[in-house]
């Protein structure tokens, strides 16, 4: 079986990592390696990590921005198949045993199914309505785009199409990535 890395890239997630953390550790395939990248958190984010074992934590010197996290998160991986979540995402606990049936010879990413929660929160209560962050329950082989809150790629393949573009610092660069991968031949 394939070792798997995973990445997260953080800024000022502290009322979530630790539950972040705690559905990584639980998945019913374990990964590999974990990887934090945190992007400038000024919150007690860093204080929150130290509390998990066997995680590597890489701290950037300034806010880069979500892009750079990405490529960082995947460069510094040791493994060929990476996952990635953002620091707000649970796990349900066969999300890598799910998402990794997907991932065939032809298929260079994929993404799981994303269920919105801390509804309260306005912006996200905002996003369920009206930016949903999946594409239903149903799986689709080559959508529009993968959302990049949740997949998991292969390292060689990010490589070959020249990482994400560090211009998109907030959102956008899922979108502009498969656009990459598609352009080279590349399923999703």
């Amino acid at each position: 079986m394939e070792k798997i890395s995973i990445y997260i890239p953080v800024f000022n997630v502290e009322r979530t990592i630790e539950e972040v953390l705690n559905s990584v550790s639980a998945q019913t395939i374990k990964f590999d390696e974990i990887i934090i990248i945190n992007d400038c958190s000024n919150d007690r984010t860093i204080d929150l990590l130290k509390k998990f074992k066997n995680i590597k934590i890489i701290t950037n010197n300034k806010n880069m921005g979500l892009s750079y996290c990405r490529n960082l998160g995947l460069k510094s991986s040791k493994n060929n198949f990476v996952a990635s979540i953002d620091g707000d995402v649970v796990l349900d606990k066969n999300w890598l045993e799910t998402v990794l049936t997907k991932l065939k010879e032809n298929i260079a990413m994929c993404g799981g199914n994303m269920v919105e929660k801390n509804l309260e929160n306005k912006f996200n209560k905002w996003r369920s309505v009206y930016y949903s962050q999946n594409w239903g329950d149903k799986n689709m082989q080559n959508p529009p785009f993968l959302f990049g809150c949740n997949t998991i790629q292969k390292k060689d393949i990010w490589s070959q199409v020249g990482g994400y573009d560090e211009n998109f610092k907030t959102n956008g660069e899922d979108i502009d990535f498969c656009a990459k991968l598609r352009n080279k031949g590349f399923g999703t």
